[in-house]
C-alpha cells in the first residue's frame, strides 16, 4: 500500500486481522487530511468554531482513539505499540515537481499496483 491508508491498516491489526504495517527505509509520505470552511458557507462562523475545534488537543486525540489517524499536535499521545511519528522518516515534498511529472507518477503507479 502507497496511498496513505496508515490509519485502516491500524483499524485492521487493531481487530486482529493478520496485517503488519512496515515504513520504507527511504522515507515514507506524509498524507494530510485537509480542512477548510467553504466560501460561500450557510453559517461561516458556526463553521469557524467548528475548524477551532478540529485542532484542539481532544479533536486530535479523537481522530487517533477512533479513526487510527495520526496528529502533529504536541499533547496527543499515540496508541501504545505504534511506531512514534518522530521516529518515522518522512519524505520530501516538492509540490512543484510532482505537478511537472503528474503523468509519469499516475502511468508508474498504474503500472506498479495494475489500476
Amino acid at each position: 500500500m502507497a496511498d496513505g491508508n496508515e490509519y485502516n491498516m491500524f483499524i485492521e491489526k487493531d481487530k486482529g486481522s493478520p496485517v503488519e504495517i512496515v515504513y520504507p527505509t527511504e522515507g515514507t509520505p506524509f498524507v494530510v487530511g485537509p480542512n477548510a470552511i467553504f466560501k460561500a458557507a450557510p453559517n461561516p462562523n458556526a463553521a469557524r468554531l467548528f475548524q477551532s475545534f478540529c485542532f484542539t488537543p481532544e479533536a486530535q486525540q479523537l481522530i487517533i482513539d477512533v479513526g487510527g489517524l495520526r496528529s502533529l499536535h504536541p499533547q496527543v499521545k499515540e496508541h501504545a505499540g505504534r511506531k512514534l511519528v518522530k521516529d518515522i522518516k518522512w519524505l520530501k515534498d516538492d509540490p512543484a515537481g510532482v505537478e511537472k511529472s503528474a503523468e509519469e507518477i499516475k502511468a508508474r503507479y498504474t503500472k506498479i499496483f495494475g489500476v
